[in-house]
C-alpha cells in the first residue's frame, strides 16, 4: 500500500475525514487531534508497545520529523551523548520549520554543563526548555550548592520528576521507562536497557498535554536562561554553537535510521499495523510536586495503581528494575494473599548482575526472605545476557565492536549487556498498566511519575506474554528456598525476623538463593516438591567476577547499613 493510502487508511478506521497534517507520512492520522466524543476520552484509542531500543528511536525521530505545530518532551534524564545530540538535533530543524518545542527535564541527573544549555537556550526561539527542581538556581550547583539546598529544603533536593512524555502535534504519545541517552536505545558499548515504551493515538492524549502543562506551569520548573549559570554562560557568549547538523558529532550508528526515519513504508512495516485499538486506556499521572509533607499520602498513580492491585483476584504480573517494596505495599499483597490464597504473584526484576543501581538491589537482597517466605512471590531476576538478548538487543554484535574499536589501549573492552528498565504490571490478564513506576519507595512517595493503564484483554494478554518470555529460565534466575536442613532453616528464619528491626544485617546466610534450571530437566515452580532435582542452587550473586568481588562486597555493605535509607531509595 502506498503510504498516501496506507494513511487515508488509518484516517478512515479511526473515523476522521482529514489528515492534511504530515500528509507524507503513513501515520498521518496519528497527527491529526481526532474529532472523537470528548465525553469519554478513554475509548477511540490505539496503542502500540515499543519493546525494541532501536525502534523506539527510530519512531521519535520520524514523529518529530513530521510533527507540524509542536513537540513536548518530558524525562527525566537527558544526556549529551550521541542519542541526546540526534534528539536535541532533530528538535532544533523542527523549530526552524515553525514547529513549537518544549523540553521539561529533570535537573539531578541530566546534562549539567551550563555551556550546551545556553546553546539550546538561544538556539532558536521556537524552542523553550525548562529544568525541574534545579538546586540554588545553578544548572550545575556545587558540593556546598547542594548541601544549602539540603538544609534549606531536604524535600525538595530529593523529590525529582521521574516522568518520561513525547507529544507531537497533541495528537500522538509515547510514555513508559524510556529517558533520553544512549543507554535507552540500544547504542551503549556497555550497559543498554531492556526497557519498554507505548505509543497511543486518540482521545487519551489529551490528558497528557493537560499533565504536560502543568508540570510546564509548576513554579518549580525553571527556564534556562534563569539559572545563574546559564544565563553568565550565555552573557559570556564563548559557548559553541552547532549551526550544521555535521556538527553534533553523531558518530557512524545512524545512516539506517536516518533513512529509515523518512521511509514511508519502513515506517509503515514497523508500526503501521500494531497500533491496535483498545477497549479503554486512562493516562494516569501525579500532580507536579508529589503532593505535600515529605513522604506523599496523597499521590495519585500510587492510589491509581494499589486499587488496580486490589482487584486482583487470580494473578498479579508485574515486571521492574528495583523490588524494593515498602511497608505498605508489603501489607497490602500480605492482605491480597490473605483474602485470595489462590493468588499467584510473579515479578520480573534486575539480577546482582543486571543491575544498575546496587543500593536498591542490596535493598532487595535484604527483604529477599520476606519477600519469598512470607509473601510467597515468585521473582525472577534477569540475566544480562539472556537467551533472548538478541530479540531486544539486535544490534549488541554491533555495539560489541564498536566497544573492541574504542577501547582504550591496556584496557579490556566492555561488554555490552542488557539491565532490566520496564515497568509494566498486569492484573488478571485483563487490566495492564505500562509508565515509569517502579516498585520502590521514590516512586511511591518521592517521585511524580506517569503511565497509560489499559482495560483490554487483548493488550494485557501481549504484555503479560512479554514479561513471561522475560521468566524464562534461559533469561531469567528464579530466586527460591534454599534445600536446608529444616533445623537451619528455622534458625535462619528466626534470626533474621530479629535483625531486620536493626539497621545494621550481620546473619550471612539466607533461606533463599537465586537457581537455575538444570540441563535437560523441565521448569517446575519453586514450590514444587522436587523444584530442587531440577534446578541447581547458583548462589546469592550469580553473574560475579569472582568470589567477594568489589561489587558483591559494596552490595553486603549497603544491606548491612542501608536500611534507614530504603524509604528514600
Amino acid at each position: 500500500m502506498a503510504p498516501l493510502r496506507f494513511a487515508a487508511a488509518l484516517c478512515l478506521a479511526a473515523g476522521l475525514t482529514s489528515f492534511a497534517a504530515a500528509a507524507e507520512s503513513p501515520l498521518a492520522s496519528w497527527l491529526t487531534p481526532p474529532a472523537a466524543d470528548l465525553s469519554d476520552p478513554t475509548a477511540g484509542n490505539r496503542l502500540a508497545r515499543l519493546e525494541n531500543g532501536y525502534d523506539a528511536l527510530l519512531l521519535r525521530v520520524h514523529l518529530i520529523r513530521q510533527a507540524q505545530r509542536s513537540v513536548s518532551i518530558q524525562t527525566f534524564i537527558w544526556t549529551n551523548d550521541e542519542c541526546g545530540r540526534l534528539l536535541i538535533c532533530e528538535l532544533i530543524e523542527a523549530a526552524r520549520r515553525g514547529v513549537k518545542v518544549r523540553i521539561l527535564a529533570d535537573h539531578l541527573v541530566s546534562d549539567q554543563d551550563p555551556d550546551t544549555v545556553a546553546f539550546l537556550a538561544t538556539a532558536h526561539p521556537n524552542l523553550e526548555v525548562k529544568h525541574y527542581r534545579p538546586a540554588m538556581s545553578r544548572l550545575k550547583p556545587s558540593l556546598w550548592h547542594n548541601a544549602v539546598a539540603a538544609v534549606t529544603s531536604f524535600r525538595g533536593l530529593n523529590q525529582r520528576m521521574h516522568n518520561k512524555v513525547l507529544l507531537v502535534d497533541e495528537a500522538v504519545l509515547i510514555t513508559g521507562g524510556r529517558n533520553i541517552e544512549n543507554t535507552y536505545y540500544d547504542h551503549s558499548t556497555g550497559m543498554n536497557f531492556r526497557d519498554r515504551d507505548v505509543v497511543a493515538a486518540g482521545p487519551v492524549v489529551r490528558a497528557a498535554v493537560a499533565s504536560f502543562e502543568a508540570f510546564w506551569a509548576y513554579r518549580h520548573a525553571v527556564p534556562s536562561r534563569e539559572l545563574t549559570d546559564v544565563a553568565a554562560a550565555i552573557a559570556k557568549g564563548t559557548f559553541r554553537r552547532f549551526p550544521h547538523r555535521s556538527d553534533y558529532d553523531f558518530g557512524p550508528h545512524f545512516k539506517d535510521l536516518d533513512r529509515e526515519a523518512s521511509d514511508g513504508a519502513a515506517i509503515a512495516a514497523r508500526f503501521g499495523a500494531v497500533l491496535q485499538p483498545v477497549r479503554k486506556v486512562t493516562f494516569i499521572a501525579d500532580d507536579p510536586g508529589k503532593g505535600t509533607g515529605f513522604f506523599s499520602s496523597t499521590a495519585r498513580i500510587t492510589a491509581e495503581l494499589r486499587a488496580v492491585l486490589e482487584k486482583a483476584e487470580t494473578s498479579i504480573v508485574m515486571q521492574t528494575p528495583y523490588l524494593v517494596l515498602s511497608r505498605p505495599a508489603r501489607k497490602l499483597l500480605r492482605e491480597l494473599r490473605a483474602a485470595r490464597p489462590g493468588l499467584a504473584v510473579r515479578i520480573s526484576t534486575n539480577s546482582f548482575a543486571s543491575t544498575d543501581n546496587l543500593f536498591a538491589y542490596s535493598a532487595n537482597y535484604r527483604l529477599r526472605n520476606e519477600y519469598v517466605e512470607d509473601l510467597h512471590l515468585r521473582i525472577f531476576e534477569s540475566k544480562p545476557l539472556p537467551a533472548n538478548l538478541l530479540a531486544h538487543f539486535p544490534r549488541h554484535s554491533e555495539m560489541a565492536a564498536h566497544a573492541a574499536r574504542t577501547a582504550k589501549p591496556g584496557r579490556p573492552a566492555p561488554a555490552p549487556f542488557l539491565c532490566l528498565h520496564a515497568k509494566s504490571l498486569v492484573v488478571d490478564g485483563r487490566i495492564a498498566f505500562v509508565g515509569s513506576y517502579n516498585l520502590d519507595p521514590r516512586s511511591e512517595n518521592l517521585n511524580t511519575e506517569v503511565g497509560l493503564l489499559v482495560e483490554d484483554e487483548a493488550f494485557a494478554r501481549g504484555l503479560q506474554a512479554e514479561i513471561e518470555a522475560d521468566m524464562e529460565p534461559g533469561n531469567s534466575w528464579v530466586i527460591a528456598r534454599r534445600a536446608l536442613p529444616l533445623g537451619l532453616e528455622t534458625v535462619n528464619g528466626l534470626v533474621g525476623d530479629l535483625l531486620a528491626l536493626s539497621p545494621i544485617e550481620i546473619w550471612p546466610v539466607q533461606n533463599t538463593s537465586s537457581f537455575e534450571l538444570r540441563p535437560g530437566a523441565a521448569a517446575v515452580p519453586p514450590e514444587h516438591p522436587r523444584f530442587h532435582e531440577h534446578y541447581r542452587d547458583v548462589g546469592a550473586f550469580p553473574g560475579t567476577d569472582g568470589l567477594l568481588s568489589t561489587k558483591e562486597i559494596v552490595t553486603r555493605l549497603y544491606k548491612a547499613v542501608g536500611s534507614p535509607l530504603t524509604p528514600i531509595l
